[in-house]
């Protein structure tokens, strides 16, 4: 399967962080945009830091938490189709009032998993799904 650019970029970004400060970038967040993946490239402390600093644009944005993990760009349009989804049916997930800078979604482990929660969350509840759990 073919990448889009904007998953690529996201990956590509993500690699950067990971490479220029192996341990000290682990933990922080940076926030590209939903519609064309671009990043100012700044490495916030904790997400809350990264929704605030985006102009109250902060829903055109996703974020992203590095780990000690690779992020390929299989895995970034994953994410990054996830929150389109998500941003289509309207449900935000970022809050400036909120103490941790809104609501996180955990991701499933399996691609059967991942979409029932999508199915769940695109049908507005209507069709069960067990395993959601939000923080």
């Amino acid at each position: 399967m073919e990448h889009t650019d904007e998953a690529k970029r996201i990956s590509d970004t993500y690699r950067l962080h990971r490479l220029a400060d192996p341990i000290g970038s682990i933990g922080h967040w940076f926030a590209p945009a939903i519609a064309d993946g671009r990043s100012d490239n700044v490495l916030y402390d904790t997400r809350r830091d990264a929704v605030t600093h985006q102009h109250h644009n902060e829903l055109y944005y996703c974020y992203v938490q590095i780990g000690p993990h690779d992020m390929n760009a299989c895995q970034a349009e994953s994410f990054i189709q996830t929150h389109r989804k998500l941003y289509q049916a309207g449900i935000k997930l970022t809050d400036r009032d909120h103490h941790a800078g809104g609501r996180v979604m955990i991701p499933r482990l399996s691609v059967e998993d991942q979409q029932a929660q999508m199915r769940a969350i695109l049908s507005g509840g209507k069709l069960p799904q067990s395993n959601i759990r939000l923080p």
